[in-house]
């Protein structure tokens, strides 16, 4: 009997109730959510399809105050963007190559299922076959102890006719009476032909019948042997694709330094901007002083002589 499948709304169900929780949704953590049942290929094609409707949170670059600031927080970004889409663009192509990998999976899974089937059929059966074949050699057997008897009950005959045959007065009734052994000697040379054609027929069929189930197991072998590789290829898929991830923090964490760095430079900008207007308004207010106090002395003039 075929597995029964993993839905998709029980693989969605179980990675939001991790996100809910504030777990991570992984391909294990989903699986054992579920109970660890079900087919891993069937839950890899759910939870990839599952991904793919989440939205991505959207990256958030402030503007810098300055033409300095702004070149190197584009620049940044620039180098940050980059890397993200590389990362994103190896974990597609992953994800791509799991998916190939878990359909080749599942289609392995349905063909060991169903040469199972097939095994078990053809050893019902092969079973069938050897209890029919059991049952006529018993049947031969015992046909052939009644022809035995009746060859016995024959020369009894005989010897009953040789004797018949010095009774003139009898001879017509020895005549009648072997003419009915003889019918029931045919009948029965007949059955016993009919019973070997039976054991014939039947050992034919038990020979095919072991035929296909050795090629059946020869089948289902190769089957589980092809399922072995493509599990082999699927684990290499999710190294590469952990690698990837990594990758990835990795991007995003130089990233966040970068604009640790550039919110650092602003501040110093801003504290230094603010340094030079304080010290303006000083030299301002140093030369307003000077100014007031030369008024005075060009008051204290004699007035010109009148003409």
């Amino acid at each position: 009997m075929a597995r029964q499948g993993v839905s998709y709304e029980s693989v969605a169900a179980a990675a939001d109730a991790l996100i809910a929780e504030n777990q991570k949704p992984t391909l294990t953590a989903v699986r054992e959510r579920l109970g660890n049942s079900g087919s891993m290929n069937t839950i890899h094609r759910h939870w990839t399809a599952w991904r793919s409707h989440l939205k991505p949170a959207p990256r958030k670059v402030s503007e810098p105050n300055t033409r300095l600031l702004s070149a190197l927080g584009a620049e940044l970004s620039k180098v940050a963007e980059e890397a993200a889409s590389e990362s994103e663009a190896a974990l597609a192509q992953a994800l791509h190559e799991l998916s190939v990998y878990s359909a080749n999976g599942e289609a392995l899974e349905a063909e060991r299922d169903a040469l199972s089937e097939q095994l078990l059929q053809i050893t019902t059966e092969r079973d069938t076959l050897a209890g029919k074949a059991a049952g006529q050699s018993a049947e031969i057997e015992r046909l052939t102890q009644d022809a035995e008897r009746e060859r016995e009950d024959t020369a009894v005959v005989r010897r009953m006719l040789a004797q018949a045959e010095l009774r003139l007065e009898a001879l017509p009734r020895l005549e009648e009476e072997l003419v009915q052994l003889r019918a029931q000697l045919a009948a029965e040379q007949t059955a016993r032909t009919e019973a070997d054609k039976m054991a014939a027929v039947a050992e034919a069929r038990r020979a095919a019948a072991e035929t296909a189930q050795a090629q059946a197991e020869a089948r289902l072998a190769s089957a589980e042997q092809r399922e072995g590789r493509a599990r082999g290829e699927l684990a290499e898929a999710q190294a590469a694709h952990q690698s990837t991830r990594e990758r990835l923090t990795e991007a995003v964490g130089v990233a966040a330094g970068a604009q640790a760095e550039l919110k650092a430079l602003r501040e110093r900008l801003a504290e230094t901007a603010k340094q030079a207007e304080t010290k303006g308004h000083a030299e301002l207010d140093t030369h307003g002083a000077g100014s007031d106090a030369q008024r005075p002395a060009r008051s204290r003039k004699p007035p010109a002589a009148a003409s």
